[in-house]
């Protein structure tokens, strides 16, 4: 499954270092520029609140190192841990030298079949710099709601977890009177939590 969704940058002044480049012709930004490229847009979603909060110093309580487990709303999510490291030099060109600290997840977990086949070991990287090449993350997870994304065939709205991935905790978006029955869980909807071995 590939993300298809383009957004368009409408022209105005601003000193915005993601948009001034285009401030007086605007730019249509292409679906690899509003999200990095290959990720799904609703596990971005999910991850975009922790990225923000890593960058502004945030300690999670994952572990020692501050980071953070996240998945997404899938009832066989994709299991993550957000990161903060210095940068060493082996990010690619996601990350230019002049960055010191680099924040990413890490995929430690995909509990079903995943239609953008994310993997164990994937660095999802949040794109603060290349700015001029990205629409700003903060303004797409503004506008989220109203974008047109297909909704991948891992989402069920009748059961959507937490994003925290070591709570069995579930949801379910309802149509009906919030009175109807509520049925209980099944033992083998439930998703086993362990911790994978973090040693990074």
């Amino acid at each position: 499954m590939k993300n298809k969704t383009n957004v368009k940058y409408l022209p105005c002044e601003t000193t915005c270092p993601w948009h001034k480049k285009h401030s007086k012709e605007g730019h249509v930004y292409t679906a690899d520029e509003v999200f990095p490229k290959n990720v799904c847009p609703i596990l971005y979603h999910t991850l975009y609140p922790y990225f923000l909060g890593a960058m502004y110093g945030a300690k999670y309580s994952y572990n020692d190192k501050g980071d953070c487990q996240v998945c997404c709303p899938a009832v066989k999510s994709v299991d993550l841990v957000v990161r903060t490291r210095p940068n060493d030099g082996s990010y690619g060109d996601m990350v230019t030298s002049d960055r010191k600290k680099v924040f990413f997840a890490e995929v430690v977990k995909v509990n079903g079949d995943c239609p953008y086949s994310h993997k164990v070991g994937e660095k999802i990287i949040f794109p603060l710099t290349n700015r001029e090449e990205y629409v700003c993350s903060a303004g797409v997870n503004n506008i989220f709601p109203f974008l047109n994304i297909d909704i991948p065939s891992c989402i069920d709205t009748k059961r959507l977890r937490c994003p925290d991935w070591k709570e069995n905790v579930y949801y379910s978006i309802e149509a009906d009177s919030p009175t109807d029955k509520i049925e209980a869980d099944s033992p083998t909807d439930k998703i086993e939590a362990d911790s994978p071995t973090d040693q990074k």
